[in-house]
């Protein structure tokens, strides 16, 4: 069947295939309609040769007979089937009406003109067959689009509520987060009391210090989920990305030193101050190296390069550690996920949502050979 794009006069691979689809299958279907359109046509004009030109009455019911490969072949493959079908009746009938009818010149002269009508039967029913092919195409179409609008719609619901679940369910856990931190803080200062009181080197002064490290650990996961649940919106002015950057080393240099890894920092060209929060910018390049630092190996390097793209000041953090596992990759920036055993799995969400209070953004790329590169997109403008 020809499909839309095609004009309908135009034998084309797709018409040869019926319905415009690939394969033996399509192709073998041609094949006995063809092979049936010409049967029929040689069987018709059989009748003709065999039949005495006496019974007139039986040659026109042959005449009638003809239109039918000639329609079907116009149902079938359109213009270009109709008109194909129409040549090879006419062919196979104008022999017979030079030998049967050449004594009756009226009468041969209306069997010629029954020969027009082929032609033109074929080329109405096929210009016919070719717009009730094209609208169906049309409506299949809107079919199909209305089908993705429905599915699309369907799952953009879904994620509305979800999102709306989510946001109480946030809400709730923000708050409770929030009641939490009050009795933390009454907790440690009565440990820090007892701590205070008890001998140096006695299971009791053990304990105090193992219960100060874990409160510690649980007070930074509530002000962190506090920061993700709740976040300020950032204070924008012209700042210096090289002085955030300086900021972070300054800040991480001893946990690098205490690791024997090296901050190498990259400043192939100066970038022009650019609009942003330093406060976040510095926090989320500080959760970034960080991650860097703990992932490279002893007497490794972490390098943090300055540079610039048409419209965008990047910082890349680059590690020698031992990679992204491929099936993290899509995990990376969601709120919990982590990997490491006393992580909070905060630090990339709340830089992610701090990239995109920036117009920017955070993602992670393939190190090569090994390690992993973390790149921070900022807008220049």
């Amino acid at each position: 069947m020809p499909s839309s794009s095609v004009p309908s006069g135009t034998i084309t691979t797709s018409s040869l295939t019926g319905e415009g689809q690939p394969g033996a299958r399509p192709a073998r279907r041609d094949v006995i309609r063809w092979l049936g359109l010409l049967l029929t046509i040689g069987v018709i004009s059989s009748l003709h040769y065999v039949t005495d030109p006496a019974r007139t009455v039986l040659h026109e019911v042959y005449n009638y007979l003809c239109y039918i490969p000639i329609i079907a072949g116009a149902y079938w493959y359109g213009v270009s089937g109709g008109v194909v079908a129409a040549a090879l009746t006419s062919a196979a009938f104008i022999p017979h009406i030079r030998a049967a009818w050449a004594i009756s010149a009226a009468y041969t002269a209306s069997q010629y003109t029954q020969v027009v009508a082929f032609h033109l039967i074929g080329l109405t029913v096929g210009l016919l067959s070719g717009a009730q092919r094209q609208l169906t195409a049309r409506y299949r179409d809107a079919a199909t689009a209305l089908e993705q609008a429905n599915r699309e719609l369907r799952d953009s619901q879904e994620h509305l509520r979800r999102a709306d679940r989510l946001s109480a369910l946030g809400e709730i856990a923000a708050g409770l987060a929030h009641e939490i931190q009050n009795p933390l803080a009454g907790v440690k200062g009565a440990l820090e009391i007892i701590a205070s009181r008890v001998t140096i080197g006695t299971p009791e002064a053990e304990f105090a210090e193992i219960g100060g490290k874990e409160l510690g650990r649980l007070e930074g996961l509530v002000s962190e989920f506090l920061t993700y649940a709740r976040p300020r919106d950032p204070a924008m002015r012209p700042s210096d990305v090289h002085e955030v950057v300086e900021r972070v080393g300054a800040l991480l240099r001893p946990e690098a030193e205490r690791k024997r890894v090296t901050l190498v920092f990259e400043r192939p060209v100066t970038l022009p101050p650019l609009s942003l929060d330093p406060e976040q910018i510095t926090q989320v390049v500080f959760n970034v190296v960080l991650n860097a630092v703990q992932a490279t190996m002893t007497t490794g390097h972490v390098r943090i390069r300055e540079s610039v793209e048409p419209g965008w000041a990047l910082i890349d953090v680059i590690d020698e550690g031992p990679g992204i596992h491929p099936d993290h990759m899509s995990r990376l920036f969601d709120p919990f996920f982590t990997t490491k055993p006393r992580g909070t799995g905060l630090g990339l969400a709340i830089s992610q949502r701090i990239m995109t209070a920036h117009g920017g953004t955070i993602e992670a790329l393939a190190g090569s050979p090994s390690g992993s590169i973390f790149r921070i997109r900022l807008p220049l403008q």
